[in-house]
Parts: structure tokens; sequence; C-alpha cells
């Protein structure tokens, strides 16, 4: 009897010791997210103990149980944080046992690097877990009421982002912002339970096209035909090449847009931007692609001088909130203009209202993911 409980204990000791060392094999991949740029100053805390360490030789410079609200700013060109001087180039706060930092309002797992820049401003960077960084990102770019599987493609096609943007970035201080100009993140801030559950039930999985990982863009509303990430970015891969007509994502919410702007608003915009523009007389389109977007336009002065001007240039210029998308039509109403459009966003990859609506008809996230990025593969990182 004895032997037979030894026995087991044994197995048992082994078992654990085979599946911590599996664990410890597997991968840490970290993203740097720059969550502050150009500051002049912020609030810093933590719920907990943590330590402040120089970055370029690991050395702890001091360490608490919990540190209170603190000012972080430049004092005569050097790193400030409450009312110790640090003559640092950068300083990282390290939580202890998943302790919580706070930066203003905003909560973070990881840690944070706040960056001293040659002392004219502040930079600071949450260093954070793969999947963790999933989670701050998934309730900021869809909503967590929809439907599971469209949430689980949203999951994947942001672990696939990032990825390539660690890859891509790797020479700079941080990999991504926490903008819509990189993927919107929130940090701890921003888990719920259902985009979380996403991330858990996606672990790992990534697109990836001939072996490789490539930018899963994504936008809000296709307007119905999905675009060329050549016609924006030089991007020429098969995932990307868009012109799927997407049905799914019709009479959602920004699939029509109607907006009227004043012509001396466009004027002092591109003036402002080092075009040389008059009083406006027309806008005329010139150019689509095959999704129907706008590839070149001309503004035209009543002084018969014009502008040529790129499509997604424009949209830039103007504003890609006003404009919401590349495909519209436009006409002239005396001193306005109206421009009436379809879809929100640049309309590459994956439709986010358009995963909606194929959820919505019981497709499950890996047949929205094959549909909006074809040829591509979809695995588990690293394999």
């Amino acid at each position: 009897m004895f032997s037979k409980i030894k026995r087991i204990l044994f197995f048992v000791v082994i078992s654990f010791l085979l599946l911590a060392d599996a664990r410890g094999m597997e991968k840490t991949v970290l993203v740097r997210v720059a969550v502050l740029r150009e500051a002049d100053h912020f609030i810093v805390y933590t719920d907990g103990r943590y330590s402040f360490l120089d970055s370029a030789s690991g050395q702890s410079l001091s360490e608490g149980v919990r540190l209170r609200p603190a000012m972080v700013m430049l004092a005569k060109g050097k790193l400030k944080i409450g009312e110790t001087v640090y003559d640092k180039e950068r300083i990282v706060i390290e939580p202890r046992k998943d302790a919580m930092m706070g930066v203003n309002n905003m909560h973070f797992r990881g840690s944070l690097t706040i960056i001293n820049n040659g002392g004219k401003n502040l930079t600071v960077v949450n260093s954070i877990e793969l999947e963790q960084y999933i989670r701050g990102v998934l309730y900021h770019e869809i909503s967590d009421k929809w439907p599971l599987e469209a949430i689980k493609a949203q999951a994947v096609a942001t672990r696939t982002f990032a990825l390539y943007s660690l890859d891509k970035f790797a020479a700079r201080d941080y990999d991504m912002t926490n903008d819509i100009y990189s993927q919107v993140y929130g940090g701890r801030s921003a888990e719920r339970y259902r985009t979380n559950l996403a991330v858990r039930r996606t672990k790992g999985e990534v697109l990836m096209y001939k072996g490789k990982i490539f930018p899963a863009f994504f936008h809000a509303n296709s307007g119905g035909i999905t675009e060329d990430a050549a016609e924006l970015w030089g991007i020429d891969l098969p995932p990307l090449k868009g012109n799927i007509v997407s049905p799914f994502s019709i009479d959602a919410p920004h699939y029509r847009w109607k907006v009227n702007l004043r012509l001396k608003d466009i004027q002092d915009k591109l003036n402002a931007r080092g075009y040389h523009v008059g009083t406006i007389e027309e806008i005329k389109i010139l150019e689509r692609d095959k999704s129907g977007r706008i590839r070149k336009l001309m503004v035209v002065s009543h002084d018969a001088t014009s502008e040529t001007l790129e499509g997604k240039v424009f949209r830039d210029i103007i504003g890609p909130n006003i404009l919401k998308s590349n495909k519209y039509d436009v006409e002239m109403k005396g001193w306005y203009v109206d421009f009436a459009g379809y879809g929100w966003g640049h309309g590459v990859g994956m439709c986010q209202w358009g995963a909606y609506g194929m959820a919505k008809k019981n497709y499950d996230y890996k047949a929205i993911l094959s549909f909006y990025y074809p040829s591509s593969d979809l695995v588990v990182y690293p394999e």
C-alpha cells in the first residue's frame, strides 16, 4: 500500500515538473505600447509594491509598498518623479505580484518605462505580454456585446497586427501607439468578460501568408466592398488584395453617410497643408480604383488654378472622421459642397460590421477570417 502511494506521488511530481518545464519553454512575447508621447507632465501611481529601475543597468533606484499619485515632469532637463530628480534617461516602474499601475486616468498591467526625450518632453511605454495586450485592445475596437465569433475574429486580427508591428518597429522605442493609427489600447481599464473570453479561446492564434505574419488590417464598415492595400500603402499580398464584395455590412451603421461642408473651410485646410488654393469653384473626381474609392481628385479655384491630390491625402487633410471613407460622390452647392459616401475607414482587410453580420448568420470566426483574408492560414504562434 505504501509502495503504491509512493508511485502515485512520484508520477504526480514528475507530471508537475514536466508541466512547469513546458510552461517555461513557452515563448513570452512582450508588446511595447506608447501610451503617452511628447508629454510635458503626467501623474503616475500604483496600488501595490513596486520598484524603480534604471533601464540601462537594471539597477534598483528605489522601491515601496505603494506609489501614491506623483507628478512626473522635467526639471532643468532632468526627470523628476514626485520630489525626486533622477539623472537617468529612462526609468522603469516594475510592479510586484501584478500590482496595477496608473498613468493619469489609465490603468495598466506589465511595466512602465518613462523616457526623457533629451530634456524636451516625455514618453511613457507600457511593456506588456501579448495576450494581455490583446485584452486591453478589444473593447475599444469592437463591442463586447457583439456575437462572440465576431469578437474572436477581431482578437486574431489584433494579435496578428501586433506581431507584425513588433517585427517592423523593433528598432524604435515602442512597437505600437494607443490610437487609431495603430490599435486603440486602453490597458487594464478596457478589459471586459466577453472580450477576455475571446482572447482565451483564440490564445496564440494568428494569420500568416506563406509562413509569414502580415498586417491584418481592419476597419469599421467596407461600404459593400473592401480596398486593396496596394492602393494605400503599396502592400501587395493576396490576403489584402481587397475588392471583396461584402453584403454582410450593408445597412449596418456607417454603411451610408453624407456631410455638407463649407468650401472656405476646405480651402483653409488645404492651404494650411501647403497647397495653393484660392476660392474653390469645383471639386472634380479624376480617377477611382477597382473598389470605387477615389484615387485622384482636383480642386479648381475661381482664378482657374487647380491642385490635384490623391484621394487618401485629401481625406486625411479634411479629417478621416468627417470624410468617413474614400468612397463618395461630390455635389457642388454654391459656397458649400455635399459628400455622400459609403463605409467608414480605409476599407482594407476585415470589415468589423461585416464580421458582425456574418456572426449573426452563424458563421464562425474561422470562416470570417477566411472570407476577409483569403489565402491566409490560421496557425498558433509560435508553431
